[in-house]
């Protein structure tokens, strides 16, 4: 008897996966834990996928307002964040909940953004008509300057398109698509530009300057400040291309990621005579939410952004460089973590910035001390 013919075919590792761990709603905080809960049970979702939609939210009104600083080192609050959920597993049911308020606000910028581009445009016109006209149109005060377009939310941009948008409209932003496949499957994540996608998206996750130099004129770009979170909700066979792919793995992208595979409910979901739009703990959240995107961020004179400065108490220091040491020791050659170095090189920051996200979050006044 041959050898291959005395064992069993190997089976794929992922066939063999673990019963995914309770997600640590408590942790969440007082406001964003039980929006959370209810989402999840009225839905018929995990608490992990609720918890990824409303995590991602949160980051993307935090983000603007404040920094975590530790020792000279400046963590932003933005998160990339990673859901995996079948077809069916209402990963879009409860992200739309969980963004209704940054997408009503959004809406309503543009809104205000259609009527004041209007105004900027007729005034130009006035300004370009006889002196006459010009000094009446400049006694009421018309600007030139055209508005900022209220771009919030993107869902499959290019990454010059995003670029633009980080440079030119808010400089705050959120990447969110609840068919992540869209965006993966876009011309951006081609094989010809997944390299410049990926690293580019890996650069504004650390808080790095935008700086683009093109030969044509108006094309080149420089900014500082610019914030965006991230949050794809992608189908198992789409997570297992990307978890698989060399480039990507190569490039650390999967390591800044906060990434949720939790269990499927399905044949447990019986439905729930609840209007969440009315339930107290939810309004309690978007509230907040909405609150945060009405308060107007703090900028630089060149439109970059002047983030508050968060600083951790001694006890969370002590607690957090704990963390740090612990996940470092793991990460060696034959440490328990020497099989995920690239997502535990970032696990530590991640720390900070869901810990910065969630006092902005709790704190109604942490962002204008």
């Amino acid at each position: 008897m041959q050898l291959c013919e005395a064992f069993e075919p190997p089976q794929p590792l992922l066939d063999c996966q673990q019963a995914p761990l309770t997600y640590p709603v408590d942790a969440l905080g007082e406001l964003l834990g039980p929006a959370v809960e209810r989402l999840a049970e009225v839905i018929g979702v995990p608490c992990a996928m609720a918890a990824q939609s409303v995590l991602a939210s949160a980051a993307l009104v935090s983000q603007g307002h404040a920094n975590v600083q530790l020792d000279g080192r400046t963590y932003p609050l933005s998160l990339y964040l990673l859901t995996v959920a079948s077809s069916g597993d209402r990963k879009s049911a409860v992200d739309h909940l969980a963004l209704k308020a940054a997408r009503d606000w959004e809406r309503q910028q543009w809104t205000l953004y259609v009527e004041k581009l209007k105004a900027n445009r007729a005034a130009t016109s006035i300004m370009a008509k006889p002196k006459t006209l010009k000094k009446h149109a400049e006694a009421d005060g018309c600007e030139l300057s055209e508005p900022v377009p209220p771009r919030l939310i993107i869902t499959e941009p290019t990454i010059e398109a995003l670029i633009k948008s980080l440079c030119h409209g808010l400089p705050s932003m959120g990447l969110f698509n609840d068919e992540g496949g869209q965006f993966l499957g876009s011309s951006t994540m081609s094989k010809e530009n997944l390299l410049k996608a990926i690293t580019t998206l890996s650069t504004l996750w650390d808080g790095s300057p935008i700086d683009r130099a093109r030969s044509m004129a108006g094309e080149s770009l420089r900014a500082y400040d610019r914030r965006l979170s991230l949050h794809l909700m992608l189908q198992p066979y789409l997570a297992n291309q990307l978890l698989k792919d060399p480039v990507i793995k190569g490039q650390g992208i999967l390591g800044r990621c906060l990434i949720s595979w939790p269990e499927r409910l399905v044949g447990r979901r019986l439905y729930k005579a609840v209007d969440l739009t009315r339930d107290a703990k939810v309004q309690r959240y978007q509230t907040r939410i909405t609150a945060l995107l009405d308060k107007p961020l703090s900028l630089h004179k060149d439109g970059s952004l002047n983030p508050a400065r968060l600083e951790l108490t001694p006890s969370a220091r002590t607690t957090w460089i704990d963390i740090h040491d612990t996940i470092e020791c793991q990460s060696g050659e034959f440490g328990e973590l020497a099989g995920v170095q690239s997502v535990a090189g970032k696990a530590a920051a991640n720390v900070l910035r869901i810990a910065g996200v969630l006092a902005v979050i709790e704190d109604a006044n942490v962002c204008w001390r």
